[in-house]
């Protein structure tokens, strides 16, 4: 395959050259101009499998791309989930034609988008937010992306749609799209979709396989959100925070508004109340709560952050501990750590199986018979659980008869008879916002002590 790099950075000099009042320079020239620093290639090699003839399946490599854009000076990178899913080594491309090995912070299959990270040699240019709250059918939009590996080709169209929703397979559906003309492709995937400001509406998405001039993307609001949430969990091992906060939509942009506080007091010096308007991070200020899980996620002190808020035209600041609060979520004690930690490889040698703790109300918004779960991250090939179809971002919230809520109801159901008797185990998880269930074959196993934490059966 062919791969261009960059073509619009090898225009003729003179063409660079135009006076800003020049009828060349339109809007879209500079809403390219505004964005393009902030657009990545994404490239590597993917497994997959093919007929030999005889009827077998063969697995070989396949190349896989897509697009990717900026959303942080650090080098975290915004993308679509199934760009770099099952990429064993993920190769960005900057647009100045510098390489970089991106690795994975989190993903959510529900919403096929993911978040990575490259280690930068310095500052990077990072996208400009617009906002899908106020889209018109019929505006200008641009897309940038690497469609069949030509870096950086930029199309242009107009919204044709709005709230689409799309369904992928049986099990998921993409949802509240837009839908575009610009012409989008293969490869275009992850890359963003511009208004005429250069400033970010969209991230693309889909294509109508067999259509012309039919192309998807996922709103920004949205997405900023979902990109929130998977660094929330990337940095606390959860989605809780001590101060929780939500984007606040304006008409002269957004804002970050204090909606809830779980902290003990002495975790929180100062006084902080619901409806705080939070202006900065430090010396970094956040306009939506992304940007404030990017600024928590590169402070200099992980573990304390100075919050800076105003409220009725006053102003104020308070000191938040986060890590302190992480550690009195996920364990109580070393010793209780050290107990996750066997349970951890225990589950993965017998089940094949990474999980993490999750937000409890992400299960409960589900199905409020349960009480939390646990979340796959990672899959090993050939496991248990990788036969019986579990996949990453899945939340496992019971096995056999009995809900698993955290990591003390998961060792009790592997040490309890039920596990140990049975040939096929029950499980349940909660995948793209539905509950679905399935059997284990689990190996059989000596039964160890039991814990004598009271467990809650599952809803039949």
């Amino acid at each position: 395959m062919v791969s261009i790099a960059a073509s619009c950075l090898i225009a003729p000099r003179s063409a660079l050259a135009q006076p800003p009042d020049s009828p060349r320079i339109t809007r879209t020239v500079l809403a390219i101009k505004a964005a393009e620093s902030a657009v990545v290639n994404i490239e590597g090699n993917k497994p997959s499998s093919s007929s030999n003839g005889n009827g077998i399946a063969e697995p070989h490599q396949v190349n896989g791309m897509g697009s990717g854009v900026i959303i942080d000076p650090a080098g975290y990178i915004l993308t679509n989930q199934h760009v770099v899913q099952d990429v064993s080594r993920i190769e960005v491309t900057l647009h100045d034609g510098s390489k970089y090995i991106g690795k994975i912070i989190d993903h959510d299959p529900s919403s096929d988008l993911a978040l990575i990270k490259i280690q930068a040699r310095g500052p990077l240019k990072k996208i400009e937010f617009g906002s899908s709250s106020d889209l018109i059918c019929g505006e200008p939009v641009i897309a940038i992306g690497n469609p069949f590996g030509y870096h950086h080709t930029v199309t242009e169209g107009i919204i044709s749609s709005l709230h689409r929703n799309i369904p992928v397979n049986g099990a998921q559906e993409y949802r509240d799209l837009i839908q575009t003309d610009a012409s989008i492709n293969p490869g275009n995937s992850g890359g963003p979709l511009l208004n005429a400001e250069g400033k970010m509406i969209g991230i693309n998405a889909a294509v109508r396989m067999g259509a012309q001039g039919i192309g998807f993307a996922i709103p920004v609001d949205s997405a900023l959100e979902i990109a929130a949430d998977l660094l929330a969990n990337y940095r606390l091992g959860s989605a809780d925070n001590i101060v929780e906060v939500k984007t606040l939509l304006r008409d002269n942009g957004t804002a970050v508004q204090v909606v809830a506080i779980h902290s003990p007091t002495k975790l929180l010096s100062g006084e902080l109340l619901v409806g705080d308007m939070l202006t900065a991070v430090g010396s970094t200020q956040v306009r939506n709560r992304l940007e404030y899980e990017l600024a928590l996620a590169n402070s200099n002190s992980p573990e304390s952050a100075e919050l800076h808020y105003s409220r009725n035209g006053a102003i104020g600041h308070v000191t938040a501990n986060f890590r302190p609060v992480a550690k009195l979520i996920t364990m109580a004690s070393t010793r209780t750590a050290a107990r996750t930690s066997e349970v951890e490889e225990k589950i993965w040698r017998q089940l094949g199986l990474r999980l993490q703790t999750t937000d409890p109300q992400k299960v409960v918004e589900v199905d409020a018979n349960y009480k939390g779960g646990l979340r796959v991250w990672e899959v090993r090939e050939n496991s248990p659980a990788h036969l019986a179809l579990i996949r990453s971002g899945d939340i496992l919230v019971g096995l056999v008869n009995w809900q698993t809520p955290d990591w003390e109801d998961l060792e009790w159901i592997m040490d309890s008879n039920e596990i140990r008797t049975q040939s096929k185990t029950r499980f349940y998880i909660i995948r793209a916002g539905g509950l679905f269930q399935g059997t284990l074959d689990i190996p059989k196993v000596a039964r160890s002590r039991l814990t004598s934490a009271t467990k809650t059966r599952l809803q039949n």
